[in-house]
């Protein structure tokens, strides 16, 4: 523990140097600022062993309900079957949370040591922090000017205008794959870099819109993959704004990512297949970007905007094809964001339930400790009451036998 102010806190674990205000509201603050991004490396090791040793003991105890079930039918108890189901199934749900856990950790633990490497390699964690925010600039430069092209510059007389961003646009290129290729270099586990920054890559290809090629039109879609940029963006913003775990974790939800890449996908499809099938017959669908708002609206609205109906057969079905998609993965994301708002009664109710379970086995603690205590007074009582009654008899017997001397005294005496 690291507490150079004597406040009984880590200082590794506080943004501020120095004792902190006592107040409930200050340590609600310092609670929420507690980010695992931002935990130190030891700690996030120590955790992440710890949750190791959990998901260990969850498999052990697989294998023993695997064990017990196995001994139990080849002695013809077929009845312990589906209890080893049920036991089997929450293990396995246990597993899972164990499992998302240790995963959310190894990121953390991952970018922690790549940002620490690259402070080390760049002199500085305030150089490493301003190649961040110098790229991150240069995204957003990169996407206006994207989106500038895409719904303002798509005529021959803006060749040069486009021509021109290209450039810019290739020249912020080298600077991402440097970037990337930096990172990479300095990553502990390279696979789980890739793993989770491939889009950096992807994203960081210029692609020139060359109208003149053949097929250029399909060349030309393939730009739009550069829009996923903007992912990267919100990435590197969930280091620098503070309170922005709370949206991570919102985002992090593994159902709801499915959803959007689901979407994403849909839309996109949806757009080229559509533009390429009908849109030199329809200019409503004639460009891609009015095709994919097309694709969008059929997805979200169910076919409602009314901007464009197909007239071949092919398109027809695309269109019921994205109108079914789009209940399934708009009821998927719905139903999501609902859990969600239902999670957070669900831990009020648990933490009710922690503590009405703690207040209870406090009770029957007691309750045992007052009988246990009876008990012993009672025992106590009834060796006390042993010993009086053995003491008054021996009295009574001492008292006897002295009064039978006295008798005889009294006889011998009488006699002489």
């Amino acid at each position: 523990m690291v507490d150079v102010d004597g406040d009984d806190l880590d200082d590794r674990l506080v943004d501020q140097v120095g004792p902190g205000e006592s107040d409930i509201r200050s340590i609600a603050e310092r609670v929420d600022n507690i980010r695992l991004v931002k935990l130190p490396i030891p700690v996030l090791e120590k955790i992440y062993e710890d949750i190791q040793r959990d998901l260990n003991k969850v498999v052990e105890r697989a294998k023993t309900i695997e064990e017990e079930l196995h001994a139990k039918l080849l002695n013809g108890d077929g009845s312990s079957l589906e209890e080893a189901h049920k036991e089997m199934a929450q293990c396995k749900r246990e597993a899972d949370e164990i499992e998302d856990y240790k995963n959310l950790i190894y990121d953390a633990l991952q970018e922690a040591k790549l940002k620490k490497r690259m402070a080390e390699f760049l002199g500085s964690e305030r150089r490493a922090n301003l190649l961040e925010v110098t790229v991150l600039a240069l995204i957003v430069v990169v996407l206006g000017f994207m989106t500038w092209e895409l719904f303002y510059l798509q005529g021959s007389e803006h060749a040069d205008t486009r021509l021109n961003i290209f450039y810019l646009d290739a020249g912020c290129c080298v600077i991402f794959l440097t970037e990337f290729f930096l990172r990479y270099r300095f990553a502990e586990d390279r696979r789980w870099y890739v793993r989770n920054h491939w889009i950096d890559f992807v994203t960081s290809i210029p692609i020139p819109a060359v109208s003149e090629l053949r097929y250029g039109r399909s060349v030309r879609l393939l730009r739009l993959i550069r829009a996923l940029r903007v992912l990267r963006a919100f990435r590197i913003i969930f280091f620098f704004w503070r309170g922005m775990d709370h949206l991570s974790s919102v985002v992090n939800v593994k159902l709801m990512k499915k959803s959007m890449k689901g979407i994403c996908v849909i839309m996109i499809l949806g757009a080229v297949i559509i533009q390429l099938g009908e849109g030199e017959n329809d200019a409503s669908v004639g460009s891609f970007a009015e095709s994919i708002w097309w694709s969008f609206t059929t997805v979200v609205t169910g076919g409602f905007a009314d901007i464009y109906n197909p007239t071949t057969t092919g398109g027809r079905f695309l269109t019921v094809l994205l109108i079914i998609s789009g209940m399934i993965i708009v009821g998927v994301f719905t139903a999501t964001l609902t859990s969600l708002y239902v999670e957070e009664g669900t831990e009020e109710l648990q933490m009710m339930q922690k503590t009405l379970d703690e207040r209870f086995t406090n009770l029957a603690n007691s309750h045992e400790q007052g009988a246990r205590e009876r008990h012993q007074g009672i025992y106590e009582r009834e060796v006390l009451d042993r010993k009086l009654s053995e003491g008054m008899t021996t009295i009574f017997n001492n008292q006897k036998e002295l009064s039978d001397k006295i008798e005889e005294l009294d006889k011998k005496i009488n006699s002489k």
